[in-house]
């Protein structure tokens, strides 16, 4: 048993990858679950996600939701590539040379995953913007 824990870790650490890092971390017991997993792909309008999340006062989330999988596409946004961004982060925060960096990109790393989790719990409420 112990063997086959640690073929899936390297040193105690997780290994990060674009599918497993996303099923890492909605395996997490204190995470939302999308109930339709569907929605993880869906992408809705990047300015109409912004404009929802300004409205309700979530301006932090609004400012990473503008530039979080910007390169995968500028116009929309899914629950997928904000995990994505948040396993991007995690592996920049390995390649960090100070402290600082490190904790500029803890910050940014919870404010992504903040930003998924209010997008699963908008895809469940069926209140996610178009």
């Amino acid at each position: 048993m112990m063997r086959a824990m640690e073929s899936r870790t390297q040193g105690g650490r997780e290994r990060s990858g674009a599918v497993a890092g996303g099923a890492r971390w909605e395996a997490q017991p204190w995470r939302l679950q999308l109930q339709d997993v569907r929605a993880r792909e869906h992408r809705v309008s990047r300015s109409a996600l912004v404009a929802a999340l300004l409205a309700e006062g979530f301006t932090v989330e609004a400012d990473v939701a503008e530039f979080a999988g910007a390169l995968e596409d500028r116009a929309s946004l899914s629950i997928g590539q904000v995990l994505r961004f948040v396993d991007s982060v995690r592996v920049r925060m390995a390649l960090a040379c100070t402290d600082d960096e490190v904790l500029q990109l803890a910050y940014l790393r919870r404010n992504a995953e903040e930003l998924a989790e209010r997008m699963i719990d908008w895809a469940n409420t069926g209140r996610l913007p178009a």
